[in-house]
């Protein structure tokens, strides 16, 4: 036998002998699943990351941002371990932890071996009571995400109307009949500057408050910091009331699903360089006080539809047909992954401020932070031409309302031309005030280990700013893709 055989025998032999070791272990069976995905695509524009999530540049930027560009990735593949444990308090036990290849970002270079790196996804125990309780405990979906297009990217809709959450979680949950009623209490969700730094500067009534790098630095912000875990709440009423129709290959009946969460974050204040409204190439600066001590409360509501259109009473879902509808609006969307950051805050005037600490003597206009409202949601339109072939279309959005575009005359007379039409609104960042997307996919699944995909987007972003580059102006960047993805389930 060669060494090389030799080798591989060895290799079998000791994953047998720790399966039956891991079997034969008191607290329960362990189970290994998860799936190997490969995803490729093209993009018109080399500003998209393979989630599809916005364009970063507008349509008149420079030419090697519109080139296009061809990638292909498997760290979309997952692993996962489910172990079952004895039963404790008359409840079944049960713990779970999943592993995907994300760990360097939504997109990122890579080198000639393209090693990516491992993320935790999810990593939760569970106790379940046959009255229909359960306690969960661990890294797990927020009440946001119980359904998800199915489209060949992964994250689908994300920052359009779909949030994607997981995060350290205590959640209580209560099934009875067709009813779940669950309630959560999580970790805030804080990607703000929580270091009280030497150098952090002093109000004239002797408060700390922080101040980011100037200039420079994440202004929008500035000395956030979670002041109460994050609570989330949900309903869902679930039964079969004349058919069910394909949810992710199953039959599934009516579905009605409501769902709120809540935090609150306080901003500490500080000083930076802000931009407004009334520039074409976004430049006008000042030097704004923000208010210190300022509470604000992340919200938002969502409620989801499954509906059966054309139904089927057994498990063939050849000619079935289903529409799955969400809605969300709230404010600050960030905290359930629903936007970015630095989309989350935006400043607005509060008159002006004497003798700011580091700038003794001299008058500055104050702001105070506001969270940036929006609305959006998706729609999914899925068909099943047979038991193997189906096809489904999502139109998803996200909009931003209630961002002052009010002006003021003397903030237009103490900043001149820094701001000659004195507009009230203030952000060191290039705001985004609306996303959509068009999603088209044909999926083939022979067997329930395989399924493949080949889809189409077009997904279009509105800045608030509008910029000039050269003779140009717009506000808008847009993306074509053409994508297709492989599964091999386990």
């Amino acid at each position: 036998m060669s060494v090389k055989k030799a080798f591989v025998c060895f290799t079998l032999l000791v994953m047998l002998a720790l399966s039956s070791t891991i079997r034969a272990a008191k607290t329960g069976d362990f189970e290994l699943g998860g799936y190997i995905k490969l995803m490729a695509y093209w993009d018109s524009t080399s500003s998209v990351n393979k989630n599809i999530t916005l364009v970063t540049t507008r349509n008149n930027a420079p030419r090697p941002a519109h080139e296009g560009r061809t990638r292909f990735t498997a760290q979309n593949t997952h692993l996962n371990f489910k172990i079952t444990g004895p039963e404790i308090w008359g409840a079944q036990t049960q713990g779970f932890i999943e592993l995907d290849f994300n760990g360097g970002g939504p997109d990122p270079q890579v080198d000639a071996s393209s090693s990516y790196l491992p993320r935790l996804r999810h990593a939760w125990f569970r106790l379940n009571w046959p009255s229909g309780w359960e306690i969960l405990m661990g890294q797990y979906w927020g009440v946001f995400n119980n359904f998800f297009p199915e489209t060949v990217n992964a994250d689908p809709m994300l920052f359009h109307g779909m949030a994607i959450q997981r995060f350290p979680q205590v959640r209580v949950s209560y099934t009875t009949g067709p009813w779940t009623f669950t309630t959560l209490m999580g970790a805030p969700y804080d990607p703000g500057n929580d270091d009280n730094a030497a150098g952090a500067l002093v109000d004239v009534n002797g408060s700390q408050i922080l101040s980011e790098t100037f200039p420079g630095g994440n202004e929008s912000l500035i000395g956030q910091r979670g002041l109460i875990p994050q609570f989330g709440m949900q309903v869902q009423f679930e039964q079969d009331l004349w058919g069910k129709a394909a949810f992710f290959g199953r039959p599934r009946g009516l579905v009605a699903n409501l769902s709120f969460g809540i935090q609150r974050n306080r901003y500490d204040g500080g000083v930076f360089l802000g931009r407004t409204w009334g520039q074409n190439n976004f430049t006008a600066t000042a030097i704004p006080a923000v208010q210190p001590n300022t509470v604000l409360t992340p919200w938002v509501v969502q409620t989801t539809l499954f509906i059966p259109v054309v139904p089927t009473k057994t498990k063939d879902l050849r000619g079935t047909a289903s529409i799955t509808a969400q809605f969300q609006i709230g404010q600050g969307l960030s905290f359930i992954g629903g936007g970015r950051n630095q989309d989350n805050t935006f400043f607005a005037f509060n008159g002006f401020l004497n003798n700011f600490d580091g700038f003794q003597g001299t008058v500055l206009p104050e702001y105070q932070p506001r969270l940036q409202k929006r609305y959006g949601g998706y729609l999914q339109c899925q068909y099943y031409i047979n038991n193997a072939w189906f096809v489904n279309y999502v139109y998803g959005f996200s909009k931003a309302y209630g961002v002052t575009q009010a002006r003021n005359g003397a903030l237009a007379n103490f900043l001149g031309v820094l701001n000659p039409e004195g507009y009230e609104y203030l952000t060191i960042q290039d705001q985004i005030r609306d996303i959509q997307e068009h999603n088209f996919s044909l999926w083939y699944r022979p067997i329930k280990n395989f399924k493949f995909g080949l889809g189409y987007s077009y997904l279009r972003t509105n800045y608030f700013q509008i910029t000039t580059v050269g003779s140009r102006q717009t506000r808008l960047g847009d993306n074509h893709r053409v994508q297709s993805a492989g599964y091999f389930f386990f």
